[in-house]
């Protein structure tokens, strides 16, 4: 296609006017945009609002009015937002930040939201006019939010969290009471961390929001109960004197638990919750008031009897009875005269009086003894108590009942019995005025009361042997030897009612006192020769037999096969 030519000089002239043009056009603009920056700087110099663009936080500020600037950056305003606590899963509570001590300063925030475009001076005339610009194209102007906390407000609201939430852990326990066992379930503790508390609080910086407080868990100790069981388990046992306190304590509460049947039912229980487990449990028939009532209310048996001999002998006794003196035997306790009394000896205070021994007499420490032994047989038996253990003497004794006798010697023979009354029983023994008293103290259950008889079976007489000596003149004679006549007896303890109704008669034991032959020493020294007059025996001069001591024992030999219990076995 052909085109128009152009000349040179044409061409120059073109390109001057068009480049005027342009010239033009930038002119235009600037003045427009002179224009209009002069007018943004005036209009903003007159502006008497928060500039276009100015935030605090979330808020807009923008065009409020100075009134409603102090009214929108007001604390309550701004520290409304709710904060919740809460540690693991529970929800602690929820508090304003203004609850939590949040503090602003309200003057200054207003003050530099209100100071943005109202910088002073040339530059700040046009400074101001470009943020009014700027701030209508959509740039925003951020404002910094100081939040404050008052310390003392975060600690008391820490500590308040804290006694609410913190608890001590529950260890695994369990309480044996009057209405059964109890057993609590362990929980665990837990403490709440407050100086991390109030750091994550602070971190909100007056934000409304949700906070985890720290805490430490202290686990609770499990109950052992199989071992449980095993303490527990037992019979039951009544109230009982408490002899080296001499007090009454309470008795024993019987159980039988089952560790699987408690393990089961604390299970189902709620961490700290107490429970009363699954259990047998038998409770003492009697208490500590109810015995301590009727303690040592009753005499049940009491016997005296005198005391002979030498006063070695009598002081023996009395050492004895000394010794024996306020013991207490509970309900099922034996007493063991030997156990009490101790052995015999000088350091003691014991001294040798007259005994026998393997027929014959000789000095023993502590001959007499037996004389206690027997007394407090006695009474046992009108105490109506069990006899364990009673051996009688080898000869018949002076100063007691026959068949009441009990005989003692350190290393045996023992005499022994149970205290199966249902209560305490107290030994009371006293010596005065040459007699010894034994008194039964403990608690009658009822009116009955025990007599003690005796029936002789047989007797065996003693023989009179004559034995000649060279120590005694011709014509004179000695008894070397008192006889004894021999008597097997069987006592009877016989229980009578309160009317004197026979409830029973039982035999009691039989004692086998042997016989022992008297012999007579007969002087052979000077004796006259064959056809000399010899006088009859017997004649002036006589003798004076001698007393026979009061302690009779020997050494066991076999019983006999009658089997009846309680018999001597001394032959």
């Amino acid at each position: 296609m052909a085109g128009k030519r152009v000349a040179p000089e044409e061409l120059i002239k073109a390109r001057k006017k068009s480049a005027g043009a342009v010239w033009i056009a930038l002119g235009l603009a600037a003045a427009l945009v002179a224009g209009g920056a002069a007018g943004f700087c005036a209009y903003s110099g007159g502006y008497d609002k928060v500039f276009p663009g100015v935030t605090l936080g979330e808020t807009d500020l923008s065009g409020l009015s100075q009134e409603e600037l102090r009214q929108t950056v007001s604390a309550d305003a701004l520290l409304s937002g709710q904060v919740t606590v809460s540690a693991g899963d529970e929800e602690l509570g929820q508090y304003t930040q203004r609850e939590l001590g949040a503090y602003i300063d309200e003057e200054a925030i207003a003050g530099a939201a209100w100071s943005v475009g109202r910088e002073e001076g040339a530059a700040g005339w046009l400074k101001n006019g470009w943020t009014m610009f700027c701030g209508m194209v959509g740039v925003d102007v951020p404002m910094d939010l100081p939040v404050y906390y008052d310390d003392r407000t975060l600690r008391t609201v820490a500590g308040e969290l804290a006694a609410s939430f913190d608890r001590t852990q529950t260890d695994g326990s369990y309480e044996l009471t009057s209405d059964g066992i109890y057993a609590t379930k362990p929980a665990d503790g837990r403490t709440l961390d407050q100086p991390e508390l109030i750091r994550a609080l602070t971190e909100l910086n007056g934000e409304a929001g949700s906070v985890e407080a720290p805490f430490d868990t202290v686990p609770g100790q499990e109950l052992d109960l199989e071992s449980l069981a095993l303490e527990l388990n037992a019979e039951p046992s009544p109230a009982r004197y408490d002899i080296p306190t001499g007090k009454v304590v309470d008795g024993r509460i019987g159980v039988n638990l089952d560790p699987q049947a408690a393990a089961f039912a604390l299970e189902a229980a709620a961490p700290g919750e107490t429970i009363r487990l699954p259990a047998d449990v038998t409770y003492p028939s009697m208490t500590a008031a109810e015995l301590e009532a009727v303690l040592f209310r009753d005499v049940l048996g009491t016997v005296t009897t005198k005391v002979g001999g030498t006063s070695v002998r009598r002081g023996n006794v009395r050492l004895a009875g000394e010794a024996v003196n306020g013991t207490v035997l509970n309900d099922g306790d034996i007493f063991d005269y030997n156990a009490v009394v101790g052995k015999r000896t000088t350091a003691r205070g014991f001294g040798a009086a007259p005994a026998y021994v393997n027929g014959e007499t000789v000095e023993t420490i502590g001959g007499g003894i037996c004389q206690v032994s027997s007394t407090i047989y006695y009474a046992t038996l009108l105490a109506n108590l069990e006899i364990v253990e009673r051996y009688a003497h080898r000869y018949a004794p002076s100063y007691i009942t026959w068949g009441m006798d009990a005989t003692v010697s350190w290393g045996g023979p023992e005499f022994r019995f149970r205290n199966d009354t249902g209560y305490p029983i107290r030994l009371d023994v006293k010596y005065e005025n040459n007699r010894i008293t034994v008194d039964v103290v403990g608690t009658k259950t009822d009116d009955t009361y025990v007599k003690m008889t005796h029936k002789v079976l047989s007797d065996t007489p003693y023989e009179t042997e004559y034995v000649e000596t060279d120590e005694l003149d011709w014509g004179t004679q000695q008894q070397k030897q008192s006889p004894y006549t021999g008597h097997q007896v069987v006592s009877y303890r016989n229980v009578y009612k309160g009317d004197g109704t026979l409830v029973s008669s039982t035999q009691e034991a039989k004692s086998n006192y042997k016989s022992r032959n008297e012999i007579i020493m007969v002087g052979t020294r000077g004796k006259p020769a064959m056809g000399t007059t010899i006088p009859e025996f017997g004649g002036e001069g006589g003798y004076t037999p001698e007393l026979p001591p009061e302690d009779i024992y020997d050494e066991p030999t076999l019983p006999p096969d009658d089997g009846s219990p309680g018999m001597s076995i001394f032959g």
